[in-house]
């Protein structure tokens, strides 16, 4: 007989954006989801089990939110989880340098009538701002357990476990004018008395967000629904004042009142070296020279040490004479071909992921993770969103846009954020169409490096101005009345944690080869095949007119396209190969970079885009996104070979 599934209670982590939420879901679940020091790094549910006093407890790491009256698509799933799933336990997480503003959500969280646990995080950065919490007085004046915590050094955990067997649900609630009061007691008497929702529940009703009302009709019955959403839509049309603004100033009040009572904030002799580099991050001239700065060191020790010293000296070492003895003992030719040919599985596949791309990833992903601990994302989007202002692209796109340079398939699930379907498809665009992910980056900045300096400053120039064209064009051709304010939390710039570095750093390596590695082999496979069955010839003389011809490319390059649609750093690998046999000149490796940096998105990358925005505008996208870079890689090679 099959045994029933054990019941999992759950523990959902919820706070504001860049609060530690994900830091502490690492310590405590014992997994890993990227942590960084810039908001909405999580955009996803993560889930993982921890054991606590005998029984399984489901961990959650949610997307970050303000508030429980929902904006954007990631708040929304977080609230689900809150509402739908009634899990168990709620730890905030509230960074102590901005209490005041979490303590809004915390009287939402209140009204949920779960036990709930306050997770105090940054109590260290707070004390060198001159700011001091009581957190005891805070667990008093709330009701709740209050634990001061520092995930990323384990301080508090244990602390914090404790605090969860412990935490029972409370009934202090803040108290909303006498007419919002009376409000949900009326409301009350439209549900069954054993099953009455929460205070939060019917104050959302009262508001009438529609997903709740959604939720209230599946669960409570149609008459339930009816009933209730009469009385609402009464109590709105009668009160002289916007409800949600007169909701919002008693909790913004209450925050108020109860952080002057347990916070003590001194005045502190001028901001400090890190506030005043992150005020020069951001400036609109001395911004550009550091972004400048950052992109040159990078050019240096990515593509200068990393690819011509690591990867020489990597392959000479070890894949070559490893490659070399795997042919000598293989009689068949066939089959000699399939392991450590030009298209072998070895050669193309093994070797080029793990002796070329991953050396490059390794140096490439300590400069990012340091440049995301340390703060620069958030300056970078400032000072970005003045540029991006010019072409219409105001708001909270930036952030998804900027992040689309470390994965472009996590930074169009980011699109969530957006209020906008004008933004989001304009966002969703521009990531698809000449953002380099950080993989791609990192091997186009190593296979320029082996050409004078001028053509990175060529080829990322003609992709920073495809991107402005493409978002001219689109700013012109989606209409939409709303648009979207362009608030971001800046947070303070900090001495990333060597630790934090070194995971971060393994785990994204790791992802890497999980998921990379067995590309590099299938797409090696199907170009072997395609060899063996003659079928890569047919193709390449099929795009001959257009590879040829238009682009001024040799037809191997068919190979590097046909690649960088499985991975593109795939295609950049063997773009560098032919750059080191001699086989393109300084026009050819611009014109080739340019068009599979702005090529047709990753087949992963395709997948997120659909299930997004769905198939059909999917589909209109590739193919616009594949004629422009093919239409502007002709363009380069004219300009470059006939009139320069």
């Amino acid at each position: 007989m099959r045994e029933a599934p054990v019941h999992k209670n759950k523990i959902v982590i919820v706070g504001n954006p860049n609060v530690g939420k994900s830091a502490l879901f690492n310590q405590l679940a014992k997994e890993y989801s990227i942590v960084a020091n810039y908001p909405y790094t999580t955009i996803e549910v993560i889930r993982g089990d921890i054991v606590l006093q005998g029984k399984i407890f489901e961990l959650i790491d949610t997307p970050g939110i303000y508030s429980l009256e929902v904006q954007s698509e990631d708040e929304i799933i977080t609230r689900d989880i809150l509402i739908k799933e009634h899990p168990e336990y709620i730890i905030q997480c509230i960074d102590a340098t901005a209490l005041e503003r979490s303590l809004v959500l915390t009287s939402e969280l209140l009204e949920l009538t779960i036990p709930l646990i306050i997770c105090l995080t940054n109590v260290d950065g707070a004390l060198q701002r001159g700011i001091k919490i009581d957190s005891k007085k805070l667990s008093r004046v709330m009701g709740v357990l209050v634990v001061e915590t520092v995930a990323p050094e384990s301080r508090g955990l244990g602390e914090l476990l404790k605090a969860i067997g412990r935490a029972k649900a409370t009934d202090s609630r803040l108290t909303h004018k006498g007419t919002v009061e009376r409000a949900l007691k009326k409301m009350m008497n439209y549900f069954p008395q054993e099953n009455l929702p929460s205070p939060a529940v019917l104050l959302l009703l009262l508001l009438q967000d529609s997903n709740v009302e959604e939720w209230t009709r599946k669960q409570y019955g149609d008459s339930v629904y009816q009933d209730v959403k009469k009385f609402t839509h009464y109590m709105r049309t009668n009160i002289p004042s916007p409800l949600t603004n007169i909701i919002f100033k008693m909790r913004k009040g209450w925050a108020e009142s109860v952080t002057a009572a347990v916070m003590d904030e001194s005045k502190l002799v001028g901001g400090g070296f890190s506030e005043t580099l992150g005020r020069l991050t951001r400036h609109p001239i001395y911004g550009w020279g550091i972004l400048g700065i950052i992109l040159y060191l990078t050019y240096i020790l990515v593509g200068k040490i990393g690819a011509v010293f690591v990867i020489d000296y990597i392959n000479v070492l070890l894949f070559g004479p490893f490659n070399n003895y795997i042919g000598s003992i293989i009689p068949w030719a066939f089959w000699r071909d399939f392991a450590v040919g030009e298209y072998g599985i070895l050669t193309l596949g093994f070797t080029n992921a793990i002796g070329t791309v991953l050396p490059i990833l390794t140096i490439f992903f300590i400069i990012v993770n340091t440049l995301e601990d340390v703060g620069y994302i958030p300056n970078l989007c400032i000072l970005s969103n003045r540029l991006f202002q010019k072409v219409g692209l105001s708001g909270k796109s930036v952030l998804p846009i900027v992040l689309g340079f470390g994965c472009k398939t996590m930074a169009t699930l980011t699109t969530k954020i957006l209020d906008s379907k004008r933004e989001r498809y304009i966002a969703v665009f521009l990531i698809a169409f000449a953002i380099p992910c950080s993989a791609q980056l990192g091997v186009n900045i190593a296979v320029l490096a082996l050409f004078p300096f001028s053509a990175f400053i060529l080829v990322f120039s003609v992709i920073a101005a495809l991107e402005i064209i493409a978002g001219m064009v689109l700013n012109k051709i989606i209409r939409e009345e709303t648009y979207s304010d362009f608030i971001l939390e800046i947070p303070p710039l900090r001495i990333p944690h060597l630790r934090n570095l070194v995971i971060k750093t393994y785990y994204r390596l790791k992802w890497f080869l999980v998921e990379a590695v067995p590309l590099f082999i299938a797409g090696a496979l199907i170009l072997f095949l395609m060899d063996k069955l003659l079928i890569l010839n047919v193709v390449q003389r099929l795009l001959s007119p257009i590879v040829v011809s238009f682009l001024g490319l040799p037809e191997k390059c068919v190979e590097v396209f046909l690649l960088s649609i499985a991975r593109r750093e795939a295609g950049a690998v063997v773009l560098m190969n032919l750059v080191k046999t001699g086989q393109l000149d300084y026009v050819q490796i611009c014109v080739s970079v340019i068009v599979m940096t702005s090529f047709i998105p990753c087949s992963a990358h395709i997948v997120v885009m659909a299930r997004e925005l769905g198939l059909k505008i999917t589909l209109l996208m590739v193919l616009s996104i594949a004629i422009a870079s093919i239409v502007t890689g002709g363009i380069v090679h004219y300009l470059l070979r006939y009139l320069w």
